[in-house]
């Protein structure tokens, strides 16, 4: 697999629209680096998933937001939730879409297995002006169809995680 094993340049500028509070959703701590705070491998109890996943973020409650690098394709990493209380869900395609979701002022904590979720909070028009820039032909629709978008992208998500996890 040829994917790149660093934070995307799209990740680190929403980094920095969370931190510096120019966007409503706000429990989300972004790494300077993957796998700098809590690994995946906290998450499954396996190192073997720090190849297959790169976290880029952590929410407040202590779950993990991470690039799949192990999906199948040869396209833009998919983000994924690796949730406290055992969620485990693709969230969106790619990091664009991840912004998407938080420009919508969706907080990606609230996201359950289902791809259901609460809220959205206020949305933030300027980050959604931003994302549109980044891709100005690319319609991202509702939160509800970026998380559906992601679920059937990557059918097999969880089941690869699943195997990976150990008791």
């Amino acid at each position: 697999m040829a994917a790149m094993r660093e934070i995307p340049d799209t990740l680190l500028a929403l980094a920095e629209w969370v931190h510096n509070g120019r966007c409503t959703v706000s429990d989300l701590e972004f790494y300077e680096d993957l796998n700098q705070e809590y690994r995946p491998s906290h998450w499954t109890r396996n190192p073997a998933s720090d190849d297959a996943l790169g976290t880029f973020a952590q929410d407040g409650a202590g779950g993990q937001y991470a690039l799949w690098f192990d999906a199948p394709g040869d396209g833009p990493r998919p983000v994924v939730k690796l949730g406290r209380d055992g969620e485990l869900l693709p969230l969106a395609v790619d990091a664009l879409a991840f912004a998407w979701l938080l420009a919508c002022g969706v907080e990606p904590i609230a996201v359950q297995d289902d791809g259901s979720f609460e809220g959205p909070t206020t949305p933030s028009e300027a980050l959604q002006n931003w994302v549109r820039q980044q891709a100005p032909a690319r319609d991202f629709g509702d939160p509800a169809a970026v998380i559906a978008e992601a679920a059937r992208a990557f059918p097999t998500f969880v089941d690869a995680v699943r195997a990976q996890t150990r008791a």
